[in-house]
């Protein structure tokens, strides 16, 4: 076996701190970058950069382009509309495997709990990140491997629709009231049940986000006649 050199390990360890610049909206989408500006703010080299820029085109949350820029890309509502639409399949499977098994429901009950607090503060970032430790629970339950990763590949883009759109505070609560309505017959193993709530979830989700994404691109194009 060969020594491994640093720069694999860089531009992994850059691309995670891009993608999560992008993700909490601190690289907005339509922001361009250089790669001498990103490689300045990591404190590594541009060859490392290079590289992370390629791995985050690759998952569509860039575009590179000449001139060694990259461009930040738009939330496209197409494809979070064909996300959730394979959510609402997934979802319900992974609910109805859970209602199969015998598991610990207090930790999901506490994600509830926080999930109320931080929708009555209004805390979208918290939200988010209880709504993501919600639906990979669940996913664990199911027991089903290929289900988490997956859905794992899928969870920058629903992340950064929810950034934008998630700022109505009576979605929030309903939000949490379906996720307990779930929980609540995977428990008492209602299988049928618990898949039609959690089908239900997905395409109500999948309404308000790809519905708002599409009002804000109506917007936009509107302000820019």
């Amino acid at each position: 076996m060969k020594v491994i050199p640093s720069e694999p390990v860089a531009s992994v360890r850059a691309a995670a701190e891009i993608r999560n610049a992008i993700l909490d909206g601190s690289l907005p989408p339509g922001a361009r970058v250089r790669q001498e500006e990103l490689a300045a703010m990591l404190g590594v080299s541009r060859a490392p950069i290079r590289q992370a820029l390629v791995i985050l085109e690759q998952e569509k949350l860039v575009h590179n382009s000449a001139h060694r820029r990259a461009v930040i890309a738009p939330v496209d509502p197409s494809l979070i509309g064909e996300i959730y639409d394979f959510r609402e399949v997934i979802d319900a499977y992974a609910a109805g495997m859970a209602a199969k098994s015998d598991f610990d429901s207090k930790p999901l009950r506490e994600i509830i709990v926080q999930g109320r607090a931080a929708a009555k503060m209004g805390a979208i970032g918290e939200l988010i990140e209880l709504d993501l430790r919600f639906h990979n629970q669940l996913y664990r339950a199911a027991a089903n491997r290929v289900v988490m990763e997956v859905m794992r590949a899928q969870w920058s883009h629903i992340r950064r629709a929810m950034m934008i759109t998630l700022a109505v505070q009576e979605y929030h609560a309903r939000a949490w009231n379906e996720h307990e309505a779930i929980l609540n017959a995977i428990v008492a193993h209602r299988r049928q049940q618990a898949r039609n709530l959690a089908s239900a979830h997905a395409r109500n989700a999948r309404m308000f986000i790809a519905g708002n994404l599409r009002q804000m691109a109506g917007r936009k194009r509107e302000s820019s006649l």
